[in-house]
């Protein structure tokens, strides 16, 4: 599972966790408020963007 960085809604407090892409209902470790998962989509494409390594030749 990919890890997510998250931002609590009332206190603002910021955490990574390891979760589900379906996993909507992360609370906040400090406050038990909702959490928002950040997104960044530079990090999000990267794997798309990177240049790819050519397959190795058959033998």
């Amino acid at each position: 599972m990919p890890a997510y960085e998250y931002t609590c809604s009332a206190c603002q407090h910021q955490e990574v966790r390891i979760t589900g892409i379906d996993d909507h209902t992360v609370t906040c470790s400090v406050c038990g408020q909702v959490m928002e998962r950040k997104m960044d989509v530079a990090s999000l494409l990267a794997s798309y963007l990177a240049p790819q390594q050519p397959a190795p030749a058959a033998t």
